[in-house]
């Protein structure tokens, strides 16, 4: 078979290489007891059978054909050259019967035909793997067991000398099998102070991978010496992180219980987790009480919390935990509010406006204007939002910070998410909304969260592949590469894609799989080393305050879907160029 690999006397003049094929080979063959072996067999590079028949049907041996099987002998003769490899004797294997010969092989050996044919091997049968079998010859023993086949010698006389072959191999080229355990978190240090608890929550909870809440609560409370307001406010602010609501209203609770005082950070989180677990009007009643108990105004951060949402999806229901038969309780799933509740509460927010010092005053934080703008904007009042943008932009100071700049193009994102259309003049309406606003500032400047927004408006758009190639292009070309990041490239390879282009969409894929393959050597090279960059702390950090935080994984299963897409349309071009011939 030429399946089966060569073994030769002199093994260990071998490469590691052949001697791996040959095992390789061998095993092979071994796993396939119930192939049939036709005619011919190649054990050796230039090997031929030949078949003798005589004119009668019978062989040289003196063997009669019978009526459904027939008897074939193999004989080998070697063309190698001299000094080859010698060849391998051929083993005698139980062959399964064949069919009767082709009317073609009864004819008279000594013809010219017959003559060239037995001088070549014969081409083996077009389905591999079938053997045929007549059944009139078997035995009733064969048909108890119809997969049984006999064993007949082994293909070689005795495995490979592995043994010699190690020894002559040198120890750097032999395999070597590493153990690699996963990298385990390290415990977290004792502190001896109320700033070292804070700083090692902050440690943990940045992580990565980050602690879970059960665990911070545990390392936590095992040190009640040291708990303080600053601890409790990144434990409240964790658990609303988590959507654990209810663990909220327990270190509420412990903070009461321990004597700890609250501060205005405190304030923020109870009115925060109230907002998003439902309870606006709620919040709204206690800390409007407060305010005319007081006397004085609503603090600024304590006003911008409700503009905030609802949790999306479902939360523990709060009623359960007055219900002392159950322990558990059950799912709510939160509503948004309707647009007539939502015009209330805005205007129940403008008639109590904050207590705003002098300070704040000269220097309005960014996150203010953009919650009025967005409540603006979701009540369609569009002419509004965009006067209180251009007010702000142009009190701005001439140098500003990243971050900054980051805060003020989230506002100019408002605006070019206010229109829910996606067709062509969506398109170049939110162009000229963003070119508007950037000229307002020389600092500003597009990121690729304004590219992805942008190539959302070419969804529905004839050629909208073409017409994503020119706007990516033309933002490179003036921005420069860090503009593209994986969403750009994912939403523009699906354009292509949607312009029935799988090709051009396979290009953009294979530039993304190089940057894939490039980042997983450098986190393996993290997760090795130990090392860790204080932006990613600092990022995973800003996360504990935001509504929506981007979702682990989510980005590589929208490029699953993409490639499954690709892949779907190439078979179908490929289907159609066929039925085109």
């Amino acid at each position: 078979m030429r399946h089966h690999a060569t073994l030769t006397a002199h093994l260990p003049s071998l490469s590691l290489a052949s001697v791996f094929q040959a095992a390789a080979g061998r095993a092979w063959a071994r796993t396939r007891p119930t192939r049939a072996y036709h005619r011919t067999s190649l054990r050796t590079e230039g090997a031929s059978s030949t078949v003798h028949r005589s004119p009668g049907g019978h062989d040289d041996g003196g063997a009669m054909d019978g009526p459904s099987s027939s008897h074939t002998r193999l004989s080998y003769t070697s063309v190698s050259p001299p000094g080859a490899l010698p060849p391998v004797q051929p083993s005698h294997r139980a062959l399964a019967p064949h069919p009767p010969p082709h009317p073609s092989d009864n004819a008279p050996s000594d013809t010219g035909d017959n003559r060239g044919r037995s001088c070549t091997p014969s081409r083996p049968p077009t389905r591999r793997g079938v053997t045929f079998v007549d059944v009139e010859t078997l035995s009733p023993h064969d048909f108890e067991h119809p997969r049984f086949v006999s064993p007949g010698s082994p293909a070689y006389d005795s495995d490979p000398p592995w043994e010699e072959i190690r020894a002559s191999v040198p120890a750097h080229l032999l395999p070597r099998a590493v153990p690699f355990k996963p990298q385990e978190l390290p415990p977290l240090p004792h502190p001896s102070t109320q700033q070292e608890l804070v700083q090692n929550l902050v440690d943990a909870i940045t992580a990565e991978p980050p602690t879970s809440l059960s665990q911070a609560l545990s390392y936590h409370a095992a040190h009640p010496a040291l708990h303080s307001t600053a601890s409790f406010n990144l434990l409240i602010r964790y658990a609303i992180r988590c959507a654990s609501f209810r663990t909220v209203d327990h270190l509420l609770r412990r903070m009461v219980h321990d004597q700890i005082p609250g501060d205005q950070d405190t304030r923020v989180l109870r009115v925060r987790s109230m907002v998003r677990s439902g309870q606006w009007s709620t919040a709204w009643t206690e800390e409007t009480a407060r305010m005319k108990a007081e006397g004085l105004g609503m603090p600024l951060p304590v006003w911008l919390e409700f503009f905030g949402s609802v949790k999306r999806g479902a939360i523990m229901s709060r009623a359960s935990r007055d219900n002392r038969r159950t322990k558990e309780g059950r799912a709510e799933f939160l509503q948004t509010p309707d647009p007539t509740v939502t015009a209330a509460r805005f205007h129940a927010l403008m008639e109590h406006r904050p207590l705003v010092t002098a300070d704040e005053w000269q220097l309005v934080p960014p996150h203010a204007v953009h919650a009025l703008v967005r409540a603006l904007l979701a009540q369609d009042r569009r002419a509004a939002a965009v006067e209180m943008t251009r007010s702000y932009f142009e009190s701005l100071p001439r140098e500003l910070d990243e971050s900054w700049r980051h805060s003020c193009l989230t506002i100019i994102h408002l605006h070019m998410d206010s229109g829910r259309a996606r067709n062509l003049s969506a398109h170049f309406s939110a162009l000229q909304t963003l070119f508007a606003f950037l000229d307002m500032h020389h600092c500003f400047q597009p990121t690729s969260s304004t590219l992805f927004r942008l190539l959302r408006t070419l969804k529905s758009t004839q050629r909208c592949g073409e017409r994503a190639d020119k706007l990516v292009y033309s933002f490179e070309r003036r921005w420069g590469p860090d503009i593209l990041d994986d969403r750009v490239r994912r939403r523009w390879a699906s354009l292509w894609v949607k312009q029935g282009k799988p090709d051009r969409a396979e290009r953009i894929l294979a530039v993304q799989s190089a940057l894939d393959m490039e980042r997983t050597e450098w986190r393996a090279e993290l997760a090795v080393t130990g090392a860790q960059s204080g932006k990613g702390r600092r990022r995973r950090l800003r996360w504990l305050d935001l509504s929506r935080a981007p979702r682990k994984g989510k980005e590589r299963w929208h490029w699953r879907l993409l490639r499954r897409r690709i892949w779907r349309a190439q078979v179908r071009r490929s289907k159609e160029l066929r039925s085109h011939r």
